[in-house]
């Protein structure tokens, strides 16, 4: 029973942070929006049904049934055509409709106050607001996980030593047997200092190691202090990086450099990392989602494979909320983990979660974020090109037009949404195999 509330308190966790995360992502674009004029009629987090709404001024704010989503409306998303609309269709209708929406809360007073009347640069810097407020919120929950609540790293304690060089066997000979073994060194043993220096992290010993294979180890054991001549064997190691991460060449495999090989296993231990550390495993996740995204269409494909074929799914693949949702609970309900380490981990989620939302919105596609920013440097590139040609001024650019490939663009996100909570909900990626 506690761990089905375990559970879905994980799960609970990541649907109030994406929520939270959401609106935030909106106040992006509701805060610069009204500071340059325009008028927000609604603020609302979430889609479906409405569950509560007020209204403050002109602005109705609200939270509906959904809260994986969210808008603000603004008067004049889409300029008026330059020519009557004529003939119907349903693609016709869906321009005339984009381009009318929210006028019923248009007044007199109002005729100045449409988004698509700023200059380009405010309604750019309306449109990366809600972007923009997500990449903040990541990177100040990844570096709250990170240099906050810290990482696992080796601690300078010994939690075991291996016999034999290929870490399987019990017996071997001499010539077989780890530098640690032949030292003396023993499970519970705490490393004070290596050749005279005092111990800081198993880094600074490897990387003394590496210069001086040969060195006095002074070790804490039962409360005294024991000094032991070591020899390590230099051997191809795999690499990692400050975090604790292998380190992959472009093929994605491992990367192996020689390093100093004692036959020590290290007891794990959290620890903050420097704050600097934390911006670059944020610019390390933001650029990993890119890539993601780059890949997306073959990633889809490798994923219904599996899902429909049989296989395990890629941990490192697409996922989707539900997947998440699947991801965070699992972790809330371990018995493995410690609440420090359920917290940290939670908090990580939602700082990857933001930056996927950062990332995925500056796709150049509507009705994306990105789709808008991409028609403002349009329309600046072309009347600056008309300008340069002695030209009168082309007004705003008509994205009002594109509203049928905005309509192509959702149904293919609507697919691949489905697509991939099919496969969570048949095929999940667990953390714990």
């Amino acid at each position: 029973m506690m761990e089905t509330l375990l559970y879905l308190a994980g799960i609970l966790f990541i649907v109030l942070g994406i929520a939270v995360s959401i609106g935030i992502h909106e106040i992006g674009h509701l805060l610069p929006a009204k500071l340059f004029g325009v008028k927000v009629t609604k603020y609302m987090i979430g889609f479906g049904p409405t569950l509560y709404s007020k209204k403050v001024g002109e602005t109705e704010y609200g939270l509906k049934a959904f809260p994986l989503g969210g808008y603000i409306a603004m008067l004049g998303m889409y300029p008026a055509a330059k020519k009557p609309d004529t003939g119907t269709g349903f693609f016709k209708d869906m321009i005339s409709q984009a381009r009318s929406a929210h006028s019923e809360s248009e007044t007199a007073a109002d005729a100045k106050r449409k988004f698509y009347q700023l200059p380009v640069a405010k309604r750019m810097i309306i449109m990366l607001g809600g972007p923009f407020m997500n990449l903040i919120l990541g990177v100040l929950l990844t570096t709250v996980a990170l240099s906050g609540f810290g990482v696992y790293q080796s601690s300078l304690k010994i939690e075991a030593v291996s016999v034999c060089l290929d870490n399987d066997s019990n017996t071997c000979s001499v010539a077989e047997q780890t530098p640690a073994h032949i030292a003396g060194l023993k499970a519970g043993d705490e490393v004070v200092s290596v050749g005279g220096k005092i111990a800081t992290d198993w880094n600074q010993i490897r990387e003394l190691l590496t210069n001086t294979p040969t060195a006095e180890f002074e070790v804490l054991r039962d409360g005294a202090r024991i000094t032991v001549s070591v020899t390590a064997v230099i051997q191809q190691r795999p690499q990692f990086d400050s975090l604790g991460s292998p380190i992959l060449d472009e093929e994605g495999e491992v990367v192996y450099a020689p390093a100093p090989f004692l036959g020590v296993f290290l007891a794990p231990e959290r620890k903050a990392i420097p704050l600097a550390n934390s911006l670059e495993a944020s610019g390390q996740s933001i650029a990993q989602i890119g890539q993601l995204i780059l890949r997306l269409p073959q990633e889809v494909v490798e994923v219904t494979a599996v899902t429909f074929g049989g296989g395990e799914r890629d941990a490192n693949g697409p996922i989707s909320i539900v997947g998440i949702g699947q991801v965070a609970g699992e972790v809330a309900a371990s018995d493995d983990a410690s609440l420090v380490d359920k917290v940290a981990t939670g908090i990580q989620i939602l700082g990857s979660l933001n930056f996927a939302l950062f990332v995925f919105n500056m796709i150049p596609l509507l009705p994306l974020d990105g789709g808008h920013v991409a028609g403002g440097i349009y329309e600046s590139i072309k009347r600056g090109l008309f300008r340069a040609l002695g030209k009168k001024d082309p007004g705003p650019a008509d994205t009002a037009l594109l509203m049928p490939l905005t309509w192509f663009v959702f149904i293919a996100l609507l697919a691949v949404s489905a697509l991939l909570i099919t496969a969570d909900l048949v095929n999940p990626v667990s953390l714990f195999g």
